[in-house]
């Protein structure tokens, strides 16, 4: 029953456990436009692109605008620094399943699509082995999908946190400072570990574990304007087409994103263009179906990794996978999906 039951319908049982006081984005009495934020993550790849194409295209933000919306685009180093501000700040975000999941303990969200559907690895340096790690010194990110993968990565050879030196570290700091020898291993999303292979021949993938990302919507603005919450998720699967019609759009917006990287880390490696769009093309444009969230019969998303995560104390003791299921049955990708005329889903418009 709870797959069947929408998002926005749901959102009533929610009212009755959030806090009053936070901020909706809808337009205000007075007629001043309300500000609809966006978190992105312009160092981590293939997030990056679609971050980046969704601030560039006019058409979404034309059709906000045209509702009392202004647009605007946050960026953060990782999706755990956005988990505290959705529902209130942010009205839409692009984070990994272990920040997703903490969302939707916290507050009520609704799970558009995924932006990213690959692996996440943890990469040393001198160390051939998982189980050398112990006593080492190992950089992560903590709330992450990393993190997560370096969880599942320790389990995997019967060890835990406990067992290893951690180092509390931005990604895009991590593969100078495996090369540097201040730490023996990091976990990271791309493209980390491209940059640390590519700059260090001592440097090998020690675990890959499987990870995703998702365009994360408020539940607030659901609510409050299904319409905009529709306008996102079109953007979302526009976002994707355009990358997929051509070499050059895709280049574009690796060209944005290379910009936009920059300025949040100018210290950040940089990838070749091939090497970027390999990633984006490897981790979602070539993903079946994607952005939709395909269900397997049997299969409840990221039921396995709440489950580990309660299991390892990374959660609350009293917290409900439900959450994250409703927050899943969300269908307004699929509302869009139907009426690709109606949501301009083949027509492009990205301005510089």
């Amino acid at each position: 029953m709870l797959f069947t039951v929408r998002c926005h319908i749901l959102i009533l049982f929610f009212l009755v456990l959030m806090p009053s006081g936070q901020a909706d984005a809808a337009p205000s009495p007075a007629g001043h436009p309300a500000v609809i934020e966006v978190g992105v993550q312009p160092l981590g790849y293939p997030a990056a692109m679609i971050g980046a194409a969704l601030g560039h295209d006019a058409i979404l933000k034309r059709e906000l605008e045209a509702s009392g919306y202004l647009l605007k685009f946050v960026p953060f180093r990782k999706g755990s620094d956005m988990v505290p501000l959705m529902g209130s700040s942010l009205s839409a975000a692009i984070v990994g399943d272990m920040p997703a999941i903490r969302m939707a303990m916290q507050s009520e969200i609704c799970v558009v699509g995924v932006a990213k559907k690959t692996f996440t690895s943890v990469v040393g340096r001198n160390v051939a082995l998982l189980a050398q790690l112990k006593r080492k010194r190992v950089a992560y990110a903590e709330g992450s999908s990393a993190h997560h993968t370096l969880l599942q990565a320790l389990a995997s050879v019967g060890l835990s946190e406990r067992d290893v030196r951690l180092v509390p570290m931005d990604i895009d700091a991590m593969p100078a400072a495996l090369e540097a020898g201040r730490v023996d291993a990091f976990s990271a999303w791309e493209p980390a570990p491209t940059l640390a292979l590519t700059r260090n021949t001592e440097g090998r993938v020690l675990f890959r574990g499987a990870s995703s990302d998702f365009l994360v919507i408020s539940g607030k603005l659901v609510r409050n304007d299904p319409q905009a919450a529709l306008a996102l998720s079109a953007a979302m699967a526009r976002a994707l087409n355009w990358m997929r019609k051509s070499n050059a759009n895709l280049h574009q917006a690796a060209l944005w994103t290379e910009k936009e990287g920059a300025a949040l880390s100018p210290r950040q490696g940089k990838l070749t263009q091939t090497q970027v769009v390999e990633i984006t093309r490897r981790e979602i444009l070539d993903v079946p179906a994607a952005p939709v969230i395909v269900r397997l019969p049997g299969h409840l998303p990221l039921k396995g990794e709440f489950d580990f995560l309660k299991r390892l104390g990374k959660l609350p003791q009293d917290a409900a996978y439900q959450r994250v299921e409703q927050a899943f049955a969300y269908d307004g990708l699929q509302q869009v999906l139907k009426s690709p005329q109606r949501y301009r889903l083949g027509e492009f418009e990205y301005r510089p």
